[in-house]
């Protein structure tokens, strides 16, 4: 298993136990995909490295293959006038040969190596990609959830405070009405001359009625 699986299985794994645990889930959402991406930029790193390595490898097999050509023209050529040289040049021509061969070995293995840190590189930044379109999502919903209580919060705030206005404006209109009552009940000079009003009004009524007879 990849160095960066490994490390994605364990953050799987890992992941609601600790955010069980620790009460700033963002924060731990953020450090866990920091760290996942520092992973993956570390693969990355060794992968150009890998890279860099295979192309030089590539240009050194071609040169030995050049070379093993450049040796049996030589040989070819050298064979007509002296066989020793000949040989010579026969023998580090096969040494070209040989060197590009293991040199071929060795792309290979780098090749192997650039395929594996690619597959994992990419593994990799899919599961960040997963992560932080998850986090994204988490958050929102913690905005949301958070602005909907403030809503309702102020809410009830705002209908408790009508109802202490309509209290206070009740007690107040209530005051002014007992004010008025008393100032009729204590007032006794304008009880007098209501009821002389009044009796009067009951004389003329009498004596109207009495004018009829």
């Amino acid at each position: 298993m990849s160095i960066i699986k490994r490390l994605s299985a364990t953050i799987t794994s890992n992941i609601d136990r600790v955010v069980g645990e620790i009460e700033n889930h963002d924060a731990v959402i953020q450090a866990t995909l920091a760290e996942l991406r520092k992973k993956v930029a570390e693969a990355k790193v060794r992968l150009a490295h890998v890279r860099r390595e295979e192309a030089k490898l590539k240009k050194q097999i071609q040169a030995r293959y050049e070379d093993e050509q450049r040796w049996g023209e030589r040989a070819v050529e050298a064979a007509k006038t002296d066989e020793g040289k000949a040989l010579e040049c026969v023998h580090r021509r096969q040494q070209c040969r040989r060197q590009a061969r293991k040199l071929e070995q060795s792309q290979q293995h780098y090749q192997l190596i650039a395929e594996k840190l690619a597959r994992d590189v990419a593994q990799g930044e899919e599961r960040i990609a997963e992560m932080s379109q998850r986090h994204t999502l988490m958050r929102a919903r913690q905005s949301t959830t958070e602005a909907l209580n403030a809503v309702n919060e102020a809410g009830d705030n705002s209908l408790r405070q009508m109802e202490d206005s309509f209290d206070r404006w009740e007690i107040k209109i209530t005051q002014e009405e007992m004010a008025v009552d008393c100032d009729e009940v204590i007032d006794p000079l304008d009880r007098e001359f209501s009821n002389l009003e009044n009796q009067h009004a009951l004389r003329d009524e009498l004596a109207a009625l009495m004018a009829k007879e």
